[in-house]
């Protein structure tokens, strides 16, 4: 998912002296974050391979990602229309180097790259997608997971050895330089523990011309969204005048420079004023967080790489 609000750059986050919204100006990134870690997944026809995002167990994930194995993949190599390698600047291996070794009878290789959040656990599921009969683990397939640190690049690779009837998921970490270090991931829990989720320290919104995400700053929130747009701005009235925003709780605005123009971005200074939370705001400039992270319109800033910036800037202060 993603996010939008008014433009304003990255502000220097001072909790106590914070400037007021409508006086904010633009500035430089001042707050340097870690960028977030990356993976490059490979696919190619024949493998299904499946990354599952902040998977705290198998049924418990954000978001599921396709990395290799759809039908359309299949058609596509079938008249030679290889998918394209999407890259957000990871380092050359001697796997990518190589990609064209892998293309045999109608493999169609490629790769894909992806921000991860440090921190949050991922899952890799993997297994045979094709009509041979030959399966992983009798059609369960295989899995691996482990936890991405901050700045990290990884790989996952599927493993196929017909001969001998087995099949595994290559974890590698990524150096600066393209060598690469093999990683022992973890099994995946069956069921996440029965403990309540801790309540957020912070309210984070995001926000563009089109779309506002938010996540209040309660017990178990999940993500909330509303169109930006005229008859959404009393659902956005409501929701800031309710919004849990206890004395000194940060409230953090991830922007684009289009936002402030919106039905939204003119209604939501006088609203937060109305609140009286100026001094609890910290603004960021999302386009500028993205471009500082190298992201791309492939592989945009999203709401969960928006809401690890905001914590981590708001946990040095």
């Amino acid at each position: 998912m993603q996010i939008r609000l008014l433009p304003l750059a990255l502000l220097a986050f001072a909790c106590v002296e914070a400037h007021a919204v409508e006086d904010a100006a633009p500035q430089e990134p001042t707050v340097a974050v870690e960028r977030p870690a990356r993976i490059r997944l490979f696919g190619q026809n024949g493998v299904g391979l499946t990354m599952y995002t902040n998977a705290l167990c198998e049924k418990q994930y954000d978001e599921e990602i396709e990395a290799s194995g759809s039908i359309g993949h299949y058609f596509k190599a079938m008249v030679r229309k290889k998918p394209e390698n999407i890259s957000i600047g990871m380092p050359e291996t001697d796997d990518t180097r190589n990609l064209a070794t892998r293309d045999k009878l109608w493999a169609s290789p490629y790769y894909s790259e992806h921000p991860l959040v440090p921190g949050q656990p991922v899952r890799l599921q993997a297994n045979i997608a094709n009509g041979s009969g030959w399966t992983c683990n009798r059609g369960r397939g295989i899995e691996i997971s482990f936890v991405p640190e901050p700045g990290m690049d990884y790989e996952g690779d599927m493993i196929r050895d017909f001969e001998g009837g087995h099949c595994g998921i290559a974890l590698r970490q990524v150096a600066a330089d393209g060598t690469v270090t093999p990683l022992v991931g973890r099994l995946m829990p069956p069921k996440c523990p029965a403990e309540p989720a801790p309540a957020p320290s912070l309210m984070v919104m995001m926000m563009d011309a089109d779309n506002l995400q938010y996540r209040l700053a309660e017990e178990g929130a999940g993500i909330d969204e509303l169109d930006n747009d005229e008859d959404s701005v009393e659902d956005l009235e409501e929701m800031i005048a309710e919004a849990p925003l206890a004395g000194g709780m940060p409230l953090c605005i991830v922007t684009s420079d289009d936002a402030d123009a919106s039905e939204f971005g003119k209604k939501l200074p006088a609203l937060l004023e109305k609140r009286g939370v100026q001094s609890q705001v910290v603004r960021v400039d999302g386009k500028a967080l993205a471009a500082e992270w190298g992201l791309t319109e492939q592989r945009p800033l999203n709401f969960a790489l928006a809401e690890h910036y905001c914590r981590s800037v708001t946990r040095r202060n």
